[in-house]
């Protein structure tokens, strides 16, 4: 699948960055960039938080061939898991072959753009700590960091996601460990997320004020909640 094949790549660029200390290097980007906003999860399905990315690059996906001294620019962020403090990132974004490496606080983050509006990966951080992320590029997102729980008790993680406009990007993680990503749409105040590249609802709910809460369906249905990551 897609999102396996990513998340690998990302491992070997969470690897490359914490052996290479903070893993900066990028130059400057010329006051112009980009923003990716979005939600990263811990990978025992434990908790969730925000994650933003900032790229010094109005193009992050720009045609070949690149100007060498376009290749590798700077990258920053701030990851936030709920009722945490927040951490800031410093990284390099290489343009070339669209990923990003950021480090700090004890966190190495590593993702690849996938050329249109997704930028996902994995991280690592303190106390052996691991899991993934997804954004999606957008500066005034909002990312909800919620759980779910299966009606008969059998299943439960977090429920992530961003919205941008009339999209959804996201990712459930259950205690398990398995990641299912979720890919939907907003209409008014109603939330429909589909099952990874097909139309069928996977999930549905509403957004009511900064809560957003719903029901999901599949081998053990249940239901799901959360609220804007604080």
């Amino acid at each position: 699948m897609r999102y396996r094949r990513t998340v690998l790549a990302a491992l070997a660029l969470v690897a490359a960055c914490s052996d290479s200390g903070n893993g900066n290097g990028g130059g400057g980007g010329g006051g112009s960039s980009v923003t990716f906003t979005g939600v990263i999860s811990s990978g025992d399905g434990s908790s969730s938080g925000a994650l933003s990315l900032v790229l010094a690059t109005a193009n992050p996906a720009p045609p070949a061939p690149t100007g060498p001294a376009l290749l590798v620019v700077t990258a920053t962020g701030t990851l936030k898991f709920d009722g945490q403090a927040a951490v800031d990132l410093t990284g390099s974004y290489d343009a070339a072959n669209k990923t990003v490496a950021v480090t700090g606080g004890g966190y190495s983050v590593g993702g690849v753009f996938d050329g249109t509006d997704r930028l996902e990966g994995a991280w690592s951080g303190p106390n052996n700590a691991a899991g993934s992320f997804v954004t999606t590029k957008s500066a005034t997102a909002t990312a909800y960091c919620g759980s779910y729980l299966a009606n008969d008790q059998s299943d439960e993680g977090t429920f992530s996601f961003v919205l941008s406009g009339s999209t959804l990007r996201g990712e459930a993680v259950s205690i398990d460990g398995s990641v299912i990503p979720l890919d939907g749409t907003v209409s008014g105040s109603s939330i429909s997320v589909f099952a990874p590249g097909t139309t069928q609802v996977l999930a549905s709910g509403s957004i009511n004020g900064t809560a957003v809460s719903g029901t999901y369906s599949g081998g053990s249905p249940g239901t799901w909640s959360g609220a804007v990551c604080q």
